[in-house]
């Protein structure tokens, strides 16, 4: 029995790499958990792809000029017969695109360049932009102003159009566009999908990061700002029905990843009770084993119900959401402890930035910040806050204005250690919070974040008094940029969209009509909406 105890996990951890791909999906790369499977099924089943005789649709490889030609004209449904010759010396009437080349070509939709259309070279960001304007006659331009396309830049209205219609909001960690960066053919099947339906096109919403009172545990859920879910850990075995309860009345009906940051039962013991109650499209740990029968339990259920299963990656990105970037900063190597094994995410909205790092311990985070650039406002402490994590040198580089501590009131380890909770104080955290007190919700809207419930451990702000002249409600018609940024949420890159708003389409109607502002949700209304006025 204590052999069996050995060698099952690893015989489960091979087995997991043969998961199937679900009988109803049309290509066998493209899995129930990829981030553009919807999408990519959206264009087969309205006949636009088809991907290759082998079954794959290789949703990673770059996509070429010819390609995107072909997806195009299956979009528009073009009529290919009597078109004129096209004007492109590498296009003869034999090669196997002909047609569809020469219909492009005489609606104007494709130019080349040098008399050559390139057909198997990559196409760019900065191209893409160019043929959907012309193929879907985008127009507009958008209150986003990208940092690497300048106004005289030849694709400048194009971009732009893209981003007024919701197509393409470019990179979120540094608000750039790339034009002159290749895509995949997943990124141009996206691209595609969203505008042949809007359905697909991101919601832009609010970031939602909540911290559950699962006692002496972890358990944290991510909803994204375009509707998906990340479940990092689920507490102990005890709290797994009080996870289930959070997340139904949270509304979530399924989990697009839970992710397991390493074997302990305090962080694992919860997720078998979540994959009974929740559809997971993946699951993701650190790949290493343990011996428990806790892990156990986890593992045989995850292979009896052929759940997908991944080991999480150093240095991988989770793209499930492209207003977010979420990178895999520290997972399992050999000769790791199990804490220090702990996986541990990097997350940027915009110019909001969240790290959490399991149980990391000094040796793991010595690494990742060795390895990333890890600078975050807020800080999700690692194991429970015990003095064999938050490290001065790891803190030192994090530097957080809010730390979120995840802890059992009482509990016989002490934790949070006084000695940790001096450090964050001694590197200027501004709050400290503590789960212990109830949970702890963060909300970003990309610039701006708040939390919600909780225990304040510490507060080391003074309070400011308050500003003269500064009348609620705020008229948000009349204000100007420094008093729209005291209403709450509101800082100077909103208060500016504001201003731009009202420049563009007049005076506001009703206090409803700032959500029409990027970056403005119905969180953040909701905080606001006691504020402002519109006179």
């Amino acid at each position: 029995m204590r052999f069996i105890s050995f060698v099952l996990p690893l015989l489960l951890v091979l087995s997991f790499s043969t998961n199937s791909v679900a009988a109803n999906h049309p290509f066998s790369d493209v899995r129930d958990d990829f981030w553009a499977k919807d999408e990519i099924n959206y264009l087969y089943q309205n006949g636009i792809i088809k991907g290759y005789e082998d079954g794959t649709f290789r949703p990673n490889h770059t996509v070429t000029r010819a390609q995107a030609a072909i997806m195009i004209a299956g979009a528009l449904e073009l009529d290919l017969e009597n078109r004129p010759a096209p004007p492109f010396v590498d296009i003869p009437e034999d090669n196997l695109d002909y047609d569809v080349i020469a219909a492009l070509a005489d609606e104007g939709i494709i130019t080349g360049r040098d008399g050559e259309f390139m057909p198997n070279a990559p196409l760019n960001r900065g191209q893409m932009a160019v043929i959907f304007e012309r193929a879907f006659q985008l127009e507009g331009h958008s209150d986003q102003d990208f940092s690497d396309i300048r106004e005289d830049h030849v694709f400048y209205d194009e971009i732009q159009a893209l981003a007024a219609n919701n197509i393409a909001k470019g990179y979120a960690e540094d608000n750039t566009y790339r034009p002159n960066d290749s895509m995949s053919r997943a990124q141009f099947s996206a691209f595609l999908a969203r505008v042949l339906d809007d359905s697909f096109q991101p919601v832009n919403g609010e970031l939602e990061i909540h911290h559950l009172n699962v006692g002496q545990g972890d358990s944290t859920l991510i909803l994204t700002p375009n509707g998906k879910t990340i479940l990092i850990d689920a507490g102990t075995q005890s709290a797994g029905q009080k996870v289930v309860n959070y997340l139904k009345q949270a509304g979530v009906s399924s989990i697009d990843k839970l992710i397991i940051t390493h074997a302990h039962a305090d962080h694992i013991g919860g997720a078998v009770e979540v994959m009974r109650n929740f559809d997971v499209s993946l699951v993701l740990d650190n790949g290493i084993p343990h011996t428990s029968q806790t892990y156990l339990n986890y593992l045989t259920y995850i292979d009896d119900h052929d759940i997908p299963f991944e080991v999480a990656a150093i240095g991988d990105s989770i793209n499930l959401d492209p207003a977010l970037t979420i990178q895999i900063v520290n997972s399992g190597i050999p000769g790791d402890l199990l804490n220090d094994a702990s996986v541990a995410l990097h997350l940027t909205h915009n110019e909001f930035t969240y790290l959490i790092t399991g149980d990391a311990e000094e040796k793991a985070e010595h690494r990742i910040v060795e390895q990333f650039q890890v600078e975050s406002d807020v800080l999700r402490v690692g194991h429970h806050g015990s003095r064999t994590s938050t490290t001065p040198y790891f803190i030192k580089n994090v530097l957080p204005k809010v730390a979120i501590v995840s802890y059992g009131e009482g509990n016989r380890y002490g934790h949070p250690h006084p000695e940790v909770l001096e450090l964050l104080t001694a590197v200027g955290v501004e709050r400290i919070y503590g789960t212990a007190g109830g949970d702890v919700v963060l909300v970003s809207n990309g610039e701006d974040f708040e939390v919600l419930g909780g225990n304040l451990i510490r507060d080391n702000t003074s309070n400011p008094p308050p500003e003269d002249g500064v009348m609620y409600p705020i008229n948000i018609n009349t204000a100007d940029l420094e008093t729209l940024q005291h209403i709450t949420g509101v800082g100077p890159t909103i208060a500016q969209r504001i201003i731009d708003y009202r420049t563009t389409h007049g005076s506001f109607t009703s206090i409803e009509e700032i959500k029409n502002v990027s970056g403005i949700g119905d969180v953040s209304f909701e905080r606001m909406k006691d504020e402002i006025t519109v006179g």
